[in-house]
């Protein structure tokens, strides 16, 4: 009984551990574009965004991979980084 409860700690700390990575290339004369993965409540979550070198607003593309189903999102931000929230039941893309 207590290798249960240890283990069902255990799941629940690993499942509600947020881990997140990051890449960034600049493309010369075309512009930056940005890749963020993160896992946040068993959760994948894929952000891309694409700032042109000439502007500053960033196309956004983002998407959720959830246990049935995988749901994208299309945005604009204007001065901040693309941000997206993978905890409801539909994808939902913030600045």
């Amino acid at each position: 009984m207590k290798s249960l409860v240890r283990l069902m700690a255990l799941a629940g700390v690993l499942i509600a551990t947020e881990v997140q990575a990051q890449v960034e290339v600049t493309v010369p004369e075309g512009g930056r574009v940005k890749t963020i993965a993160k896992v946040e409540n068993g959760v994948l979550g894929v952000t891309n965004s694409y700032t042109r070198l000439r502007g500053t607003a960033r196309e956004c593309v983002g998407a959720c991979f959830y246990a049935s189903a995988t749901k994208t999102r299309v945005w604009f931000c204007r001065d901040t980084d693309c941000n997206l929230d993978c905890s409801g039941r539909d994808p939902i893309g913030g600045c």
